[in-house]
């Protein structure tokens, strides 16, 4: 028997679907079908992490940066645009405090009213599979110009696309003739009689084919919603609710029966997901059926310190790229986050723990902090080595208003805003992280002190002809010099020892992560409160890579489903 044709659907204004069909000759005997959308509908909205999202420049911005420094476009971030995204290398700490300002920067989001529109969201092409309102077999351009308005080109779709096509694909795609598609039962993506704790879960039940069939009864179309992540994740958690609200509008006056959506986040975006649930934030509770979060740093992470101090890491020759293009010393590090209240809140809460600090030397402890509090001994102290912010680190642009007492005065914010949300998560929350022993993350930071460098004082201590004595309070160590590169130099402030210099650099990571978020100290926060339907502890990736992972993509479609099966009434009849 011959394949029956399938109709595109179409939905008008009122909600009517329809379909059209051509008269066909008596011998020609297939038949058509006409895909009807199911009228529950349940969008999946996506919030990716720092620098996960398009940031333009203002005009006032452009056109200063323009005369400044002959910059002749309006991108700030962009990473997909490579020769914009490269020209960062050679710029300038003073260029990119003011190329990545949060106050001269917003969402670059697709707008097909405005010129160019599909050539400046290039980004997003090729799309296999969106299913749209209005048509199911669309054109290329079109699948393309759906997914752009649905938000896809506002983040990273180069990190980020496997993960919106793979939702895109799945959620829509469950069963035919009330038998489970192939996706779900075969390949290394399936989800359907697989019990969490092979994908590392710490609980739960299997997806059975039954409650398969039962969500699959409702439409699941993908959107992503870019935030500013230099500016505060409180802030923006007010506005990425407003935009939720508004998608469940859009479907409510297409006549679709829409009253909540799932959220999937990454990395800092966790942090405005759980935003969005907590009244003095997003206050959206009401229209978030549940969340998943992956890499999610839930209490913050070290290697916040440490790139403010010192720089970004990267190894190989991709890894040194990148860490150049974001910044590969403490002051192009600095002269951004800390003008970035979203940055500067993935610094180590206070539930982060003590004693993540420390200093040693010949594998001796002779430091250890935070004792309580880490905004008050270590984020905001000026006059001691080990201190977060080099003031004259911050405002290399001398940008009116950039003092470095405004810095301060965003930490205090950061603690304000990790004391609110310590216990606020989800209902309905699932997450997955690493713990990988080859993706090392800083659960504990560690400056190792020993002999300076032959070039700032060592060479006598390197050749044995002057012993290194190391004394006094580590409190009264005092600065030297500080490469911003991970080279320092202190004195042990003795008049015993006056003139003499030792160096200091931070040990590698030790700890299970995945790479920048360790496991133990911040990812499994939620696990410890009891928060968490199931976490699944993972290892096979790098944390900014995490949804390209085969068993994190199948984990978060059975949270998908899970979540949809517990937070609405389904006719199982």
């Amino acid at each position: 028997m011959t394949a029956p044709q399938i109709l595109a659907t179409r939905v008008d204004a009122d909600g009517t679907q329809t379909a059209q069909a051509s008269s066909t000759p008596c011998a020609d005997q297939s038949g058509c079908e006409m895909h009807v959308l199911p009228l529950r509908t349940i969008p999946i909205v996506f919030i990716p992490g720092i620098m996960g999202s398009n940031l333009r420049l203002t005009k006032e911005r452009t056109a200063e940066l323009k005369k400044s420094m002959g910059k002749d476009n309006d991108i700030s971030w962009r990473p997909e645009a490579t020769m914009e995204t490269l020209a960062m290398i050679a710029k300038t700490p003073a260029q990119r405090q003011l190329i990545l300002d949060p106050e001269a920067t917003s969402v670059d989001r697709y707008d097909l009213s405005v010129a160019g529109a599909d050539k400046r969201h290039a980004n997003v092409g090729d799309v296999a599979y969106v299913r749209a309102e209005d048509k199911q077999d669309l054109a290329a351009k079109e699948r393309d110009q759906y997914a752009r308005k649905r938000g896809w080109s506002e983040v990273f779709f180069q990190s980020y696309g496997k993960l919106l096509q793979t939702l895109e694909s799945s959620l829509n795609q469950m069963c035919m003739d009330g038998r489970a598609q192939s996706a779900w039962t075969n390949g290394p993506r399936h989800a359907l009689n697989v019990e969490p704790k092979d994908w590392g879960g710490n609980g739960g039940a299997a997806l059975t084919e039954a409650e398969l069939q039962t969500v699959s009864d409702a439409w699941y179309p993908v959107h992503a919603i870019g935030y500013n992540w230099l500016r505060s994740n409180g802030e923006s958690a007010k506005d990425v609710a407003q935009r939720i609200r508004e998608i469940i509008k859009y479907y409510q006056d297409l006549k679709f029966d829409c009253s909540k959506v799932i959220v999937v986040t990454h990395s800092m975006g966790g942090l405005v997901g759980r935003a969005l649930v907590h009244p003095e934030y997003g206050n959206a509770q009401d229209v978030i059926a549940g969340i998943v979060h992956g890499a999610m740093p839930a209490v913050g992470a070290a290697a916040g310190y440490k790139r403010i101090r010192v720089g970004f890491e990267g190894s190989g020759m991709v890894g040194s790229i990148f860490k150049k293009i974001v910044g590969d010393t403490g002051p192009k590090v600095t002269a951004v986050l800390a003008n970035a209240p979203g940055g500067l809140q993935l610094l180590p809460s206070e539930r982060y723990g003590t004693d993540w600090l420390k200093a040693s030397l010949d594998g001796k402890e002779m430091l250890s902090l935070p004792k309580a509090d880490p905004y008050e001994e270590i984020y905001t102290v000026q006059d001691k080595w080990y201190r977060l912010i080099t003031p004259e680190w911050v405002n290399p642009a001398l940008k009116e208003g950039a003092e470095v007492e405004r810095v301060y005065a965003s930490l205090f914010d950061a603690r304000k805003f990790h004391r609110n949300i310590a216990e606020t998560y989800h209902p309905q929350t699932y997450l997955s992280y690493g713990a990988d022993d080859k993706q090392k993350a800083w659960g504990e930071l560690v400056w190792k002190t020993g002999k300076a460098p032959f070039l700032r004082g060592g060479a006598g201590q390197l050749f044995g002809s002057q012993k290194l004595h190391i004394g006094g309070s580590t409190e009264n160590w005092q600065t030297v010099f500080d490469s911003g590169e991970g080279e320092i130099i202190l004195k042990d402030g003795t008049a015993e020892h006056d003139g003499q210099q030792f160096g200091a650099h931070i040990a590698d990571p030790a700890h299970l992560g995945d790479g920048t978020v360790p496991a133990e100290r911040s990812a499994q926060d939620p696990v410890r409160q009891g928060k968490a339907q199931i976490a699944y502890e993972q290892t096979g990736y790098e944390h900014q890579d995490s949804y390209g992972n085969d068993k994190v993509l199948a984990s978060t479609t059975h949270a998908i489903s899970k979540i949809a099966l517990q937070a609405f009434t389904w006719d199982t009849h």
